[in-house]
Protein backbone atom coordinates (compact mmCIF):
# COMPACT_ATOMS: atom_id res chain seq x y z
CA UNK A 1 0.00 0.00 0.00
CA UNK A 2 1.63 3.42 -1.38
CA UNK A 3 0.42 6.14 0.27
CA UNK A 4 1.14 9.42 -2.28
CA UNK A 5 0.55 12.94 -0.69
CA UNK A 6 0.05 15.89 -3.19
CA UNK A 7 1.41 18.60 -1.74
CA UNK A 8 1.16 22.14 -3.60
CA UNK A 9 3.14 22.89 -6.94
CA UNK A 10 5.31 25.65 -4.65
CA UNK A 11 5.61 23.11 -1.93
CA UNK A 12 7.04 20.74 -4.75
CA UNK A 13 9.44 23.09 -6.15
CA UNK A 14 10.93 24.30 -2.15
CA UNK A 15 11.56 20.35 -1.28
CA UNK A 16 13.59 20.28 -4.72
CA UNK A 17 15.36 24.06 -4.32
CA UNK A 18 16.17 22.26 -0.99
CA UNK A 19 17.48 19.18 -2.39
CA UNK A 20 19.35 21.14 -4.67
CA UNK A 21 21.27 22.99 -2.73
CA UNK A 22 22.61 20.33 -0.09
CA UNK A 23 23.77 18.86 -3.22
CA UNK A 24 25.40 21.79 -4.34
CA UNK A 25 26.80 22.24 -0.60
CA UNK A 26 28.18 18.86 -0.77
CA UNK A 27 29.96 19.16 -4.09
CA UNK A 28 31.30 22.43 -2.97
CA UNK A 29 32.53 20.84 0.21
CA UNK A 30 34.13 18.28 -1.41
CA UNK A 31 35.76 20.54 -4.09
CA UNK A 32 36.97 22.77 -1.84
CA UNK A 33 38.76 19.77 0.81
CA UNK A 34 40.27 18.43 -2.67
CA UNK A 35 41.38 22.11 -3.21
CA UNK A 36 43.12 22.09 0.23
CA UNK A 37 44.74 18.59 0.19
CA UNK A 38 46.31 19.57 -3.36
CA UNK A 39 47.45 22.78 -1.59
CA UNK A 40 48.75 20.45 1.37
CA UNK A 41 50.55 18.26 -1.06
CA UNK A 42 52.37 20.89 -3.16
CA UNK A 43 53.28 22.21 -0.05
CA UNK A 44 54.86 18.94 1.65
CA UNK A 45 56.62 18.97 -1.62
CA UNK A 46 57.71 22.34 -1.72
CA UNK A 47 59.38 21.81 1.97
CA UNK A 48 61.24 18.12 1.11
CA UNK A 49 62.78 20.30 -2.19
CA UNK A 50 63.44 22.96 0.23
CA UNK A 51 65.36 20.40 2.80
CA UNK A 52 67.03 18.28 0.19
CA UNK A 53 68.57 21.74 -1.41
CA UNK A 54 70.08 22.93 2.69
CA UNK A 55 70.74 19.27 3.17
CA UNK A 56 73.57 18.85 -0.09
CA UNK A 57 74.93 22.35 0.84
CA UNK A 58 75.46 21.21 3.95
CA UNK A 59 77.32 17.73 2.99
CA UNK A 60 79.11 19.96 0.82
CA UNK A 61 80.53 22.26 3.27
CA UNK A 62 81.44 19.20 5.56
CA UNK A 63 83.53 17.56 2.68
CA UNK A 64 85.33 21.28 2.67
CA UNK A 65 85.47 21.10 5.95
CA UNK A 66 87.39 18.16 5.67
CA UNK A 67 89.54 18.73 2.72
CA UNK A 68 90.75 21.85 4.51
CA UNK A 69 92.32 20.46 7.50
CA UNK A 70 94.11 17.65 5.62
CA UNK A 71 95.60 20.95 4.47
CA UNK A 72 96.06 22.77 7.45
CA UNK A 73 98.00 19.53 8.82
CA UNK A 74 99.93 19.56 5.84
CA UNK A 75 101.07 22.77 6.38
CA UNK A 76 101.82 22.60 10.35
CA UNK A 77 103.88 19.55 9.23
CA UNK A 78 105.74 22.02 6.83
CA UNK A 79 106.24 24.69 9.65
CA UNK A 80 107.90 22.07 11.57
CA UNK A 81 110.24 21.18 8.80
CA UNK A 82 111.05 24.62 8.16
CA UNK A 83 111.26 25.52 12.12
CA UNK A 84 114.32 23.37 12.36
CA UNK A 85 116.96 24.09 13.72
CA UNK A 86 119.39 22.29 11.94
CA UNK A 87 118.33 23.36 9.08
CA UNK A 88 118.22 26.78 9.47
CA UNK A 89 121.72 26.91 10.55
CA UNK A 90 122.24 24.47 6.97
CA UNK A 91 121.10 27.19 5.05
CA UNK A 92 122.32 30.19 6.91
CA UNK A 93 126.24 28.04 6.07
CA UNK A 94 125.37 27.40 2.77
CA UNK A 95 123.11 29.75 0.81
CA UNK A 96 123.60 32.69 2.74
CA UNK A 97 127.61 32.12 3.85
CA UNK A 98 126.98 32.85 7.55
CA UNK A 99 129.64 31.36 9.82
CA UNK A 100 128.63 30.58 13.59
CA UNK A 101 130.31 33.09 15.90
CA UNK A 102 133.49 31.99 17.72
CA UNK A 103 132.55 30.80 21.63
CA UNK A 104 133.86 33.69 23.93
CA UNK A 105 133.73 33.92 27.55
CA UNK A 106 131.70 36.54 29.27
CA UNK A 107 133.41 38.66 31.67
CA UNK A 108 132.56 38.41 35.35
CA UNK A 109 131.46 41.75 37.26
CA UNK A 110 134.31 41.86 39.91
CA UNK A 111 132.77 42.79 43.43
CA UNK A 112 134.74 43.42 46.58
CA UNK A 113 136.68 45.72 45.29
CA UNK A 114 137.32 49.13 47.16
CA UNK A 115 136.49 52.87 45.32
CA UNK A 116 139.19 55.04 44.44
CA UNK A 117 139.80 57.73 47.52
CA UNK A 118 139.44 60.40 44.52
CA UNK A 119 136.24 59.25 42.71
CA UNK A 120 134.84 61.94 40.61
CA UNK A 121 131.49 60.29 40.74
CA UNK A 122 131.25 60.42 44.56
CA UNK A 123 128.88 62.68 45.72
Amino acid sequence: MTIAADFPISRKKTVRTIERTKKNSFTFSIFLGVIISFILLFSVAGSHAFLITVQQEVDSLQSRITEEMGDSQELRIQVAELKNPERIRAAAEGRLNMLQPPIRKQIQPVSGLPTPPDNPFRR
